[in-house]
C-alpha cells in the first residue's frame, strides 16, 4: 500500500484514531441521501437506507444559481453541440442522464470519517446540474457507505457497477484488496485511493506517487534555502505512517537536510511531552511530525510548554481545514506550518475554481471541514466531468479512459498545483501555509503559485 508524498495513507488502526475528522455534521451510517434545493438558496441532505440516490440541484442564492431553478430543464439544455451529447449504450448513461457512483467511508471505527469527500462529490454535482449538466445530461449520484470494510467496499462497488458510468470521488478505507474486483468490472474510477487500485489503468490517483523517491522537490529546496539542515521526525508507531516517514525522508535527503531524530509513538499515546522534549534535545532545526487532528494539536500544545523555539514545525496532512487551532489553542498552534497541493481557501477570491468549491461546499456540507480530503475529493468528481465533456464522440468507459490518459499538467482550473494525471505521478508541487495571529496564512511561495 505506497503513498503519494502529498498525503498520508493510513492503516486501519490509525485511521481509528482519526475521530476529529467527523466533526461537525455527520451522514447516517446507510449512506447519503437525496441532495435538493428547499428554496432557501441552500442545499438539503436527506438519507436512505442502503446505497443513495440524488441528482443534486443549487439554489436560487448561488452566483450561478439560475439555472437550479428549472431542474432538469437546465441540465438537459446545455452542451447539445458537444460530441458527448450523442446518444450512449453505456452503463449509466441515457438520453437524459448520467449516474455515477461514489463510495465513501462513512460509518464503522470512525463514524464519519470519509464524510467531508462525500460531501465534495455532492456539492460537484449540485453545481454541474444548477449550470447545465453534463453532455446535455442531468447528473445523478448513487452512494455507497463501504463501513470502512473490505468486504463491503466490494459488495458496494459490485452492486453500482451495473447503473453508474463510473466512480467519481469520495474518500473510502475499504477498497484495499479490489485490484482484482476492478478490472473484473473494468469500471473507471478517479479519487484518492488508499490501496493499490491507483496502478490499474482504469483507476486515476488524484493524489499520486513521485517519479523517483530522491526527487528534489520545490518544498525541501525551499526549506533548505531557508537554513534548514536537521530533521527531527516524530509519528505514530504503525506502518503507514513509517512508510510515509520513509518516503519523506528520502525527499528531505535528496534535497540536503539530515535525519537526525527519529522517535515512534505508540498509538495509545496520551502525552506528548516527552516526544516534545525529546525533538527539542535533538539538536534539530526543522520538526516534521504526523498524526491524526487530535494528536497533533496534543503535540503543539507539547512543544509550546517546552519554550523550544523552532525555526520550523510541520504538522503534515490532517491539520489544515480542521479544528486544529482550536484544539490546539492559538498560542500552541502558532508557527505551525502545513504543505497543500491546492490552493487554500483563503484565496478563493483569486481562483474561480476554488471560489465554486467553497460555494458549493458551504451549501451541500456547511457543518462539515473544508480539508485535504475533501478538496481532493471535489477536484475527482470535477475532472471525472471535465473528461466526459472533451470526449470527441458518445460516452463510454473506454473513452472516458482514453481522455483521461492524455491529461499531463492537470491544475482544475488553477485551483490545484499541477499533477501528470494521466499517468498517475506527482510534478512534486506544493505551497505551505503557516498559523500565524490564530489564523492559517500563506508561508510559500509569497504571493501566489506553487513550489515544484
Amino acid at each position: 500500500m505506497a503513498s503519494a508524498g502529498c498525503g498520508a495513507r493510513w492503516s486501519d488502526d490509525q485511521r481509528a484514531a482519526v475521530l476529529s475528522r467527523s466533526e461537525g455534521r455527520s451522514v447516517s451510517a446507510t449512506g447519503a441521501g437525496d441532495v435538493a434545493d428547499d428554496g432557501t438558496g441552500e442545499v438539503a441532505v436527506g438519507t436512505e437506507a442502503g446505497g443513495a440516490e440524488s441528482a443534486a440541484s443549487g439554489g436560487s442564492g448561488s452566483k450561478t444559481g439560475g439555472a437550479a431553478a428549472s431542474g432538469t430543464k437546465a441540465a438537459t439544455g446545455a452542451g447539445k453541440s458537444l460530441p458527448c451529447a450523442q446518444p450512449s449504450k453505456e452503463k449509466g448513461v441515457t438520453d437524459t442522464q448520467i449516474t455515477v457512483g461514489a463510495l465513501s467511508s462513512e460509518s464503522g471505527p470512525v463514524p464519519g470519517l470519509g464524510s467531508s469527500a462525500a460531501a465534495a462529490v455532492r456539492a460537484q454535482v449540485a453545481l454541474r446540474n444548477a449550470t447545465g449538466g453534463v453532455c446535455a445530461r442531468k447528473v445523478v449520484l448513487k452512494e455507497v457507505d463501504d463501513g470502512t470494510d473490505n468486504a463491503r467496499y466490494r459488495a458496494g462497488l459490485r452492486a453500482l457497477n451495473p447503473d453508474v458510468l463510473g466512480i467519481s470521488g469520495g474518500f473510502a478505507v475499504g477498497d484495499i484488496g479490489s485490484e482484482s474486483l476492478v478490472n473484473e468490472l473494468q469500471i473507471p474510477i478517479v479519487n484518492s485511493p488508499t490501496g493499490r487500485t491507483g496502478e490499474l489503468r482504469w483507476v486515476f490517483d488524484i493524489n499520486p506517487d513521485f517519479p523517483r523517491p530522491d526527487m528534489v522537490i520545490g518544498k525541501y529546496k525551499y526549506l533548505y534555502d531557508q537554513g534548514r539542515r536537521k530533521v527531527s521526525m516524530t509519528y505514530i508507531a504503525v506502518d503507514q505512517s513509517r512508510i510515509e516517514a520513509n518516503i519523506q525522508r528520502k525527499l528531505m535527503e535528496a534535497a540536503g537536510l539530515q535525519i537526525v531524530h527519529v522517535n515512534e509513538l505508540p498509538l495509545s499515546t496520551l502525552s506528548y511531552d516527552s516526544a516534545a522534549r525529546a525533538a527539542a534535545n535533538s539538536g534539530a532545526d526543522y520538526l516534521w511530525f504526523i498524526a491524526d487532528t487530535n494528536g497533533a494539536a496534543n503535540m503543539a500544545r507539547s512543544v509550546y510548554g517546552t519554550g523550544h523555539q523552532w525555526p520550523v514545525k510541520e504538522f503534515s496532512y490532517t491539520t489544515y481545514g480542521t479544528k486544529f487551532i482550536d484544539i490546539a489553542g492559538a498560542e500552541a498552534a502558532e508557527g505551525a506550518s502545513s504543505w497543500l497541493r491546492s490552493l487554500p481557501t483563503e484565496e478563493a477570491s483569486t481562483n474561480k475554481a476554488m471560489a465554486d468549491y467553497v460555494e458549493w461546499m458551504n451549501r451541500a456540507a456547511p457543518g462539515l471541514p473544508q480539508d485535504l480530503f475533501s478538496i481532493d475529493s471535489w477536484v475527482s468528481a470535477k475532472v471525472f466531468f471535465e473528461a466526459l465533456e472533451a470526449l470527441p464522440g458518445p460516452i463510454t468507459r473506454e473513452a472516458w479512459v482514453k481522455q483521461m490518459e492524455t491529461l499531463d499538467n492537470y491544475d482544475a482550473g488553477g485551483m490545484y498545483a499541477p499533477i501528470t494525471l494521466g499517468k498517475d505521478l506527482s510534478k512534486g508541487c506544493f505551497m505551505g501555509m503557516i498559523v500565524k495571529g490564530g489564523k492559517w496564512t500563506r508561508m510559500a511561495p509569497t504571493g501566489k503559485g506553487y513550489l515544484c
